[in-house]
C-alpha cells in the first residue's frame, strides 16, 4: 500500500452562512453534514414534491431554513453555496449568485474539504458507474477500507463521514461538479472517455471537455492520472497534470500502464488476469475492468486482491446487464446508455445485434451511431429521435419507428438471429417516456419476460402514454 496524503480531516462550519441549492440526494446530505458541524444553514429547492416536502421537514427540525417552489434570488448571501449538479451555470440562481460574488462548490468540493480519506476519481462520458463500482470492490478485497460514492448515487458527504484516515472512496464525479471544484484532489484520477454529451448545460464540447479535465487540477507528483490511450482528450489531459501518467488500453498492452495482449491483462509486462476471467460483456466491459484495475492497483492494491474483486464482481443495473438468453438470442439492458458514445461502445465484441435505439437526443447529433454497423444488424426506433435514428440507419439495415417498448421488443425479437443480441442501449435520454433510465431498463426487462412466458398481457409502460 502507498503511503497515504495524510489529511486533516476538515475544516470549521461554526457560524458560517452557507446556502445549499437544490434538495436532491446531494444536496439533503451537505445540508445535513454541514449542520452537524454548526453551520447556519439556508436551503432553497425549485420543487415542491413529496420527497422535497419531506427532506424539507426533516432538515427545518435539525434547524435548517428551507424554502421550496422556487429562488429567492433577493435572499442568496452566504459564505459559500453548495450547488446541485442538475442546476446549469446559466440558471438564474447561478448568474445571481456569480453576481453577488458568491463562492459555489459542487458536492466533491464540499466532500473534499470533509474528509479524512483520500479520493480515487473516475470520470468520463460512459462507464464511469461500472469502473467506480469494479473499483471500490477492488479497494474492498484489498482490505481499505473503502465506499463507492459520488454520481454513482450514495452522496460522497455521506461516504466520507464513515470513512476514516486510511479509507479511500472511489468516487464517480461528472463534468457537472467537476466544474466548481476549488481544492478537491484526487490521489488517483481515471479519465475513461470523453464524447460530445451534456452541451445544453457546458454550452459547447470545448467546455465540457475542459470541466473533465479539472479532475487533475490539484494533483501532485506522488499521485497518479490514469488515461485511455484510445481516448485523444483523454490522453491531451495528461499534458496538463503533475501526477505520474500511466496510461490504460483495451487494445494494446502499454509498458508502463496497463492493457491487453494475445487474450491478457498485462500490468506493466506482467499478467494479472485471462480476458476470459472478466464477467462483463463486450469491449466495455474490458474498458472498464482494465480501468478499474489500473487505478487499484496505481493505489497499491495487490494482484490477488484486484482479480479476486473482478471475477466475483456484478455489473451495475442497466449498464451491460444481461437479463435473458433465449434460442441463442442475449438480451441486454443497457438503457444507462444515454448518449450515442456509449452506445457505440456498447455494440463492440456483440454479434448480430438487433439495436433497440431513442428517446430524447439532447440535441446530439446522432447519425454517428450509423458506425454501429455492423454488428447490428437491425434497428427498432422508439421515442421523440426515432425519426433521426431512421434517417440514420435507412438504406443500412432494416429500421422502424414503434410507439412503445412492447412494440420495440416483440419487433426486435422477430429479427433476432442466434447466435446474436438484441440490445436496449438507446443512445438518448429517457425522460420523453420514462421518469429515469432506471424505470426504461426495468420496463424492457418485463416486457422481454413477458414475451417469452407467452403472457399476452403487456406489462406497465411507466410515462409511454402520458
Amino acid at each position: 500500500m502507498i503511503e497515504p496524503a495524510r489529511r486533516s480531516g476538515g475544516e470549521r462550519w461554526d457560524g458560517r452562512c452557507v446556502l445549499v441549492v437544490g434538495l436532491g440526494a446531494s444536496g439533503n446530505a451537505a445540508a445535513h453534514a454541514l449542520l452537524d458541524l454548526g453551520a447556519v444553514v439556508r436551503v432553497t429547492e425549485a420543487g415542491a414534491g413529496a420527497l422535497a416536502q419531506t427532506r424539507a421537514e426533516g432538515l427545518r427540525e435539525a434547524g435548517a431554513e428551507v424554502e421550496l417552489g422556487g429562488h429567492d434570488l433577493a435572499r442568496l448571501d452566504a459564505d459559500v453555496a453548495i450547488m446541485s449538479p442538475g442546476i446549469a451555470p446559466d440558471s438564474a440562481v447561478a448568474r445571481a449568485l456569480w453576481r453577488k460574488g458568491v463562492e459555489v462548490w459542487s458536492e466533491i468540493e464540499l466532500a473534499y474539504r470533509l474528509a479524512r480519506c483520500e479520493f480515487l476519481a473516475v470520470t468520463g462520458t460512459n462507464g464511469k458507474t461500472t469502473t467506480t463500482s469494479l473499483l471500490a470492490a477492488m479497494l474492498a478485497e484489498g482490505g481499505i477500507p473503502s465506499a463507492a460514492a459520488g454520481n454513482i448515487g450514495l452522496p460522497l458527504v455521506e461516504a466520507v463521514g464513515t470513512l476514516p484516515e486510511n479509507g479511500a472512496v472511489a468516487a464517480e464525479v461528472s463534468s457537472f461538479q467537476l466544474a466548481s471544484i476549488d481544492r478537491f484532489r484526487a490521489r488517483v484520477a481515471v479519465v475513461l472517455n470523453v464524447a460530445e454529451d451534456h452541451t445544453d448545460w457546458h454550452g459547447s464540447f470545448k467546455q465540457y471537455a475542459a470541466a473533465k479535465g479539472r479532475i487533475v487540477a490539484n494533483q501532485q507528483p506522488e499521485d497518479f492520472y490514469l488515461p485511455n490511450l484510445e481516448d485523444d482528450v483523454a490522453m491531451g489531459i495528461a499534458r496538463r497534470t503533475a501526477a505520474r501518467v500511466i496510461p490504460f488500453s483495451a487494445e494494446s498492452a502499454p509498458t508502463e500502464g496497463i492493457g491487453v495482449d494475445a487474450g491478457l491483462v498485462l500490468w506493466r509486462g506482467g499478467m494479472v488476469l485471462s480476458c476470459d476471467d472478466i464477467p462483463l460483456p463486450g469491449r466495455a466491459g474490458l474498458v472498464d475492468t482494465v480501468a478499474a484495475a489500473g487505478a487499484a492497483l496505481a493505489y497499491g492494491v495487490g494482484p490477488d486482491a484486484v482479480v479476486r474483486a473482478i471475477k466475483g464482481f456484478h455489473a451495475p443495473r442497466h449498464r451491460l446487464e444481461v437479463i435473458a438468453e433465449f434460442d441463442g438470442v442475449t438480451y441486454i439492458d443497457d438503457s444507462k446508455a444515454t448518449n450515442p458514445h456509449a452506445t457505440l461502445t456498447a455494440v463492440k465484441g456483440l454479434d448480430n445485434v438487433v439495436l433497440i435505439a431513442g428517446g430524447r437526443s439532447k440535441g446530439i447529433d446522432l447519425s454517428v451511431l450509423a458506425r454501429t454497423v455492423p454488428p447490428v444488424i437491425a434497428v427498432v426506433a422508439l421515442g421523440e429521435a426515432a425519426p433521426e435514428i431512421v434517417r440514420t440507419f435507412e438504406g443500412l439495415v432494416p429500421v422502424k419507428q414503434v410507439p412503445t417498448m412492447v412494440h420495440a421488443v416483440r419487433l426486435a425479437k422477430e429479427q433476432a438471429r442466434s447466435p446474436g443480441s438484441v440490445l436496449l442501449s438507446p443512445g438518448c435520454a429517457s425522460l420523453d417516456m420514462y421518469e429515469s433510465y432506471a424505470r426504461r431498463g426495468d420496463h424492457f426487462s418485463q416486457t422481454v419476460r413477458a414475451s417469452h412466458d407467452g403472457d399476452p398481457k403487456a406489462p406497465s409502460q411507466g410515462r409511454e402514454d402520458g
